[in-house]
């Protein structure tokens, strides 16, 4: 274990010393306007000046003054908006003292966003060649449900696996888990993924942009990017001195859930700051059903509603940072904490008298989780003539705690100091550098460097997950390179070394009659190391026919090692209710995909169809055994298995402006996959599903209202008859949501206020990959969502 810890230290400190101080300074200044093809201005878009990377943004009327050292030592301008072509200008064909008028194409399929902080040519991989959805702040707040990976499942492709309503993790073409990696602010969050029942420790009102990556991400990302990424961007900065206040708050009537986040943005010259926190309070959520199946009994939901599974959250963040157009660095510290109860009825032997709520809806009570994850990210970007060097560093302090009582677990309650059946303490250290070369607007390259250190330790009655170390590293080069107006290609090569120390466990055997230690122990993991190496590599191309048409093929050679759960588990998994078994022996998973995309966009018409297929080596995945766990309350006997297995599928996203305000969208999406060796399906396959939606401009732009819509959505989710041996199959469902909102000036404040409702119509349906689908529950009935935003600028 000191080895490792060596290994991590040394490389961290040699990415410290490689950060330098540089000198800065103006002296010119580049002047323009930036508008679309119809002569109108085009606010927020992003001016930067190559190769010292200097940068700025359109005011509203698309002007832009971008101060810069020496202008006859810049080659070209690179000009970006979400919603418009990226252009490049070049500087040799205008003259000193010329205000520039830049014309920008409208063309959602170039999704280059506005990035200051972070690699152009990360963004270049993202977008050239791969299936990407770019999602911003207010369409996070319009499919708010409390959770952050809630506001994702309206994305095709995108799925939730829940736990209630409060816990929830993302599901990408059919994988999760430790399939889909979430970067967050260039640091890979690390939370004991590996648990269905364990959500992403992330508050859903701190996200400003995020980027979801469907397919092999490996490249960039290393291991746990196999089936995709959730890539949470910074947060935006003021583009000018001063200081803004914005309250969010929301409230939803199926649990009586309120939620309330306050953010405070400041800047002073070339410092900035920021700071927010948010607390959620929910009781007790309603379903539409009396009555639910546990081990082929039916006991009753009393008055429609799951005793205890209320929960509080309160979350913290910081940030502080410098900008200037030599560097960017930023601090933030984040903490995120949750007490959510477990449904009385999913754990243990549950009994009719113990489902009865005893008058209080909100209490949280035993079982529950206690969840916290506490962060500190520093990213640094230095421009160093025409390249750049970024730097992330960051610290996570995971802690999860499942509180129990003893006795249900075979243990005496005065052998034990509390509640605490399983405590889980995971500390990660992570590091990132990359350098990017940019000699030419035409050509890009990006070498990159990642370490990761982790140790787990555990607390608790209970066993499951032994303490162990682990050590990552990868090293990566990639390039892009526009051939033509038409041709854009890239590709990438990757190596990975990884290694885990795991210790030995002994668990203390007790009687099953008098709950008392019988004074003998069982191990239940040996204590073994392993050592993982992988190559690996990706290859893209975009082939451009017009503005409006674009094809994209991505091939990728993706990995993942094993998990610590995965190799060394050996305990009762109540999340589950099973008792899951590793395997020290297991080796890497390979996948071999490819991913083509179809792109249009005209004026009134956007269409984006993605096909994908993959060949997986290695697949793990848990396996019931057909036998009886020997532990007390033990359940059926899961263990880790590796087999070779296909996924395939696609997604469909459309949507069409008619005349008078009139917007019609069309999604679809299907996954499918096979064990090559049992030829049957993998378990917790999502279903497929086709949806529509209607959305109608309602209110004219006034002095007092604006931007106002109202919308109505239906979800046709197919039956998933394709199921693993022993697995539940789901029926199909039809679901219809609703919603209406605006803005709104109050005393020069521009306020926006959302309401929706969600499952309209009460129906009964379930989520084939959800945890209470295991009991028959349905899921959450009727909720109206009531949301409103109040930004203050001082």
């Amino acid at each position: 274990m000191q080895k490792l810890k060596y290994q991590y230290l040394k490389s961290l400190i040699i990415c410290f010393i490689m950060v330098g101080n540089f000198l800065f300074g103006f002296s010119q200044e580049i002047k323009g306007y930036v508008h679309d093809s119809f002569g109108q201005p085009i606010a927020s878009a992003t001016i930067k000046a190559f190769p010292h990377n200097q940068h700025t943004l359109t005011d509203d009327k698309g002007y832009f003054s971008l101060k810069v050292e020496e202008r006859n030592s810049l080659s070209w301008l690179e000009v970006t908006h979400i919603a418009y072509k990226k252009q490049i200008v070049k500087l040799i064909d205008s003259t000193e003292n010329e205000l520039l008028k830049i014309e920008m194409q409208t063309n959602v399929t170039d999704l280059d966003e506005v990035v200051i902080a972070h690699s152009r040519v990360l963004q270049n991989v993202i977008d050239n060649s791969q299936s990407v959805i770019t999602l911003d702040e207010e369409f996070i707040a319009k499919h708010n449900t409390g959770t952050f990976s809630g506001a994702l499942a309206a994305v095709p492709g995108v799925n939730t696996m829940n736990v209630g309503v409060g816990i929830a993790k993302p599901v990408i073409r059919g994988m999760g888990f430790n399939r889909v990696l979430v970067n967050n602010r260039g640091i890979k969050q690390e939370g004991q993924q590996w648990g269905a029942d364990h959500g992403l420790e992330i508050d859903p009102f701190d996200v400003e942009n995020v980027k979801i990556i469907k397919g092999p991400a490996s490249l960039l990302f290393g291991s746990d990017g196999l089936g995709g990424v959730i890539n949470i961007e910074e947060n935006s900065i003021l583009s000018e001195n001063g200081n803004t206040i914005e309250l969010i708050s929301s409230f939803q009537t199926n649990n009586y859930a309120y939620s309330n986040s306050l953010e405070w943005k400041g800047r002073k010259n070339n410092w900035f700051s920021s700071a927010r926190v948010t607390y959620q309070d929910y009781g007790d959520y309603t379903v539409p059903a009396d009555e639910f199946t546990y081990a082929g009994f039916n006991l009753p939901i009393y008055d429609n509603r799951l005793k205890n599974t209320a929960g509080e959250e309160l979350h913290f963040s910081g940030t502080v940072g410098y900008q200037s157009d030599k560097i960017i660095s930023s601090l933030r510290v984040s903490s995120f904490n949750q007490k959510a109860g477990i449904f009385t009825g999913a754990i243990g032997l549950p009994r009719a008298y113990n489902l009865e709520h005893q008058g209080d809806n909100r209490n949280i009570e035993v079982p529950r989780q206690e969840n916290q994850h506490h962060s500190i990210t520093n990213n640094t970007t230095i421009s160093l003539g025409s390249d750049r060097l970024e730097i992330d560093l960051g610290y996570q302090r995971n802690i999860r705690e499942e509180m129990s009582f003893p006795g249900a677990h075979g243990i005496s309650p005065d052998l034990v100091d509390s509640n605490l059946a399983l405590g889980l303490y995971l500390d990660t250290y992570t590091s990132n550098i990359r350098y990017e070369m940019n000699r030419n607007p035409n050509h890009q390259l990006l070498f990159g460097g990642q370490l990761q250190y982790m140790q787990n330790n555990k607390d608790g009655f209970e066993y499951l997950l032994p303490v162990y170390e682990s050590f990552q590293t990868g090293l990566y080069h990639y390039q892009s390179l526009d051939i033509s107006e038409k041709w854009i290609v890239n590709a990438g090569i990757r190596y990975d070394f990884g290694s885990y120390d795991v210790e030995q466990h002994l668990q203390p055997l007790y009687d099953p009659g008098t709950l008392q230690p019988t004074g003998e122990f069982e191990e239940r993991t040996p204590s073994f190391d392993r050592n993982f190496d992988n190559f690996s590599g990706a290859a893209g191309v975009t082939f451009k026919l017009n503005y409006q048409n674009h094809l994209k093929l991505n091939l990728g050679n993706s990995f993942r090692f094993p998990t610590a759960i995965e190799l060394s588990s050996n305990g009762v998994h109540h999340g589950n209710f099973r008792h899951e078994l590793g395997d020290p022996g297991l080796e890497i998973e390979r996948g071999f995909q490819a991913d083509f995309t179809y792109l249009h966009q005209s004026n009134n018409f956007f269409l984006e169809t993605a096909l994908f297929y993959g060949y997986y080596k290695n697949y793990i995945y848990l396996a019931p055994t057909g036998n009886f766990s020997p532990l007390a309350t033990g359940g059926t006997l899961w263990e880790y298995r590796q087999n070779n297995a296909i996924f395939n599928g696609f997604e469909v996203t459309s949507s069409y402006k008619f005349l008078f305000g009139l917007k019609a969208d069309l999604m679809a999406d299907f996954v499918q996959n096979l064990n090559l060796d049992s030829n049957l399906p993998l378990p917790l396959t999502p279903q497929a599903s086709v949806g529509s939606k209607l959305e109608y401009g309602i209110l004219p732009n006034s002095k007092v209202f604006n931007e106002g819509f109202v919308f109505l959505s239906g979800r046709y989710n197919f039956a998933q008859n394709r199921t693993d041996r022993n697995e539940r199959e789901t029926p199909d469902s039809f679901l219809v949501n609703a919603g209406v909102g605006f803005k709104f000036n109050l005393y020069s404040q521009k306020l926006t206020f959302n309401a929706s409702v969600n499952n309209l119509f009460n129906t009964a349906y379930f989520n084939h990959i959800s945890r209470y689908r295991l009991l028959n529950i349905p899921e959450q009935g009727r909720n109206f969502v009531f949301s409103l935003r109040i930004p203050v600028n001082l």
